[in-house]
């Protein structure tokens, strides 16, 4: 059964903004705010980076988020881990279910080689982006640069592991209007840039904008789904809270 998006009201609403083909985006999101992400017209693979805004070496990490909880294919219920075994993110809504954790991001390399030369001299204001130079740009910043660059989430990305290994991507099984809701289980600086996935065989480099919105979600409840979903995402929450302590009970704030 397909979810539905429920309203906002414009008084809850923190941040709203579009995000067009090609373009990065950064953003501090603080803990319990929620970020809600659109995807208004079908567009397939944003990518995305996670980072502790308090300890910037302690981010999202691919690898922990796939086999802390068994799944490589994140939904509702699931949650983004860091390398330090603790909760960047959770999903708490989420009407795609096809998001992609293994197959990293663009190089300039990449789009040229699918694309052609897009360069700004030819392209102008629409020349052709890559996930790794919009990454640097809004990493830059924040003080941050090349080596702060992992393995990033793509989200609306239909990747899976086929039955020998292979990677296979279909970029026609996303629907225009699907959306994802990540709530902030600590003060988190998100990183998106819209650009085609590394595996896309869209030469034409037509990419999507999609819609992104910030509000205060609601007190985490002990029975909340992504905390029950097992044994150690419940360790996981309890160890974020604890550590959050610190910032949240007269605590120094970024």
């Amino acid at each position: 059964m397909s979810k539905i998006m429920k309203p906002l009201l414009p008084q809850n609403v923190l941040f709203d903004e579009v995000l067009p083909g090609g373009g990065r985006w950064s953003k501090i999101i603080r803990k319990g705010q929620v970020l809600r992400i659109v995807n208004t017209e079908a567009t397939s693979g944003l990518s995305a980076l996670f980072y502790n805004v308090h300890e910037r070496t302690e981010r999202y990490n691919a690898a922990d988020t796939v086999k802390i909880q068994y799944n490589a294919y994140l939904s509702e219920g699931k949650a983004l881990y860091s390398d330090m075994g603790r909760i960047l993110m959770s999903i708490i809504t989420d009407s795609c279910e096809t998001h992609d954790t293994v197959c990293g991001y663009t190089m300039a390399a990449d789009i040229e080689k699918l694309c052609g030369i897009g360069n700004y001299q030819s392209k102008r204001n629409c020349y052709y982006k890559n996930d790794f130079d919009n990454f640097l740009v809004e990493l830059g910043k924040y003080g941050m640069g090349r080596r702060d660059i992992m393995p990033c989430l793509n989200l609306f990305a239909d990747a899976k592991i086929g039955g020998s290994g292979e990677l296979l991507y279909r970029e026609d099984t996303i629907s225009a209007g699907s959306f994802i809701e990540l709530r902030a289980e600590m003060d988190v600086l998100v990183i998106l840039s819209n650009t085609v996935h590394v595996l896309s065989e869209n030469e034409s480099y037509e990419v999507k904008p999609v819609a992104l919105s910030i509000y205060q979600g609601e007190e985490t409840a002990a029975d909340d789904t992504c905390v029950i979903d097992s044994e150690r995402s419940e360790r996981a929450f309890v160890n974020t809270r604890n550590y959050m302590k610190q910032f949240t009970l007269g605590g120094a704030n970024v």
